[in-house]
């Protein structure tokens, strides 16, 4: 067995073990239509952390083989992360039509212009063929770290706009998105700053207990019963989502 202390083995298991409960309970909570997406990121998480954690434990498996098992899994939960950021602006824009289709559009052609971005990184970065692909899902990875934060923080912002409730599955899912994503830029920032260094092993702790901490949230806000979306939207003019959402309705109709 690979040596990990058992805490070490708790925050690697334990995520993916809330996370079935998850998936069973979006099952029986009639939740596959509405977010297929996170529940595809939910399954494959717990299907890609087994796997790695019986590669990692496996004698037969050599490092090499492992870290070719992780970049495919990274860039596979990658694509299924920019999903969840998809579905997460059209159930948050779903009462604007036009918005929603206009943020579909971002994200449909900002989707294309980070895999070319992944494929010209990974075409031009230095290094044999699988460290320059481990390198352009690496990089294409902060990215949609990045948007992900940058969402959290815009949900919060226009969430009385847009009548989301705090206790909505989609404010949950987003939270959650967006804390992992944070504190992984983080440690990022924290590794590409001081480079190795004595210790630096409690920043995967860090980044293992904050995945953790988001599986509870998401556990939570599946388990609990969601609020009525509100109706209303308080008319700011500076923030004035239905006379936007109008004005894109024109554009997209001509």
């Amino acid at each position: 067995m690979y040596p990990h202390s058992l805490f070490w083995h708790y925050l690697w298991l334990a995520p993916h073990a809330l996370q079935v409960i998850i998936a069973v309970a979006m099952v029986r909570r009639h939740l596959v239509r509405e977010f297929p997406l996170f529940l595809s990121y939910t399954v494959f998480q717990v299907v890609q952390g087994s796997v790695l954690f019986a590669l990692d434990h496996s004698e037969r498996v050599t490092g090499y083989f492992y870290w070719q098992s992780q970049c495919v899994a990274l860039a596979i939960a990658v694509v299924l992360r920019f999903g969840v950021i998809w579905e997460i602006f059209s159930h948050a824009f779903r009462s604007y039509p036009a918005i929603a289709e206009l943020s579909r559009v971002l994200l449909r052609w900002g989707g294309v212009a980070l895999l070319l971005a992944g494929v010209a990184i990974a075409l031009y970065a230095p290094g044999a063929d699988l460290q320059r692909l481990d390198f352009g899902v690496h990089v294409v990875d902060r990215t949609v770290s990045l948007t992900q934060t940058g969402l959290l923080v815009l949900l919060f912002v226009f969430s009385s706009y847009l009548g989301l409730a705090w206790r909505s599955y989609v404010f949950g899912i987003a939270v959650g998105m967006g804390i992992f994503s944070a504190v992984d830029l983080a440690t990022l920032a924290i590794r590409v700053e001081m480079g190795p260094f004595p210790g630096d092993y409690v920043l995967d702790f860090i980044t293992m207990a904050a995945y953790h901490m988001c599986a509870l949230i998401w556990l939570a806000y599946v388990l609990a019963p969601e609020p009525a979306r509100g109706t209303t939207v308080e008319r700011v003019p500076e923030h004035n989502l239905e006379q936007w959402n109008a004005d894109l309705q024109r554009l997209l109709t001509r």
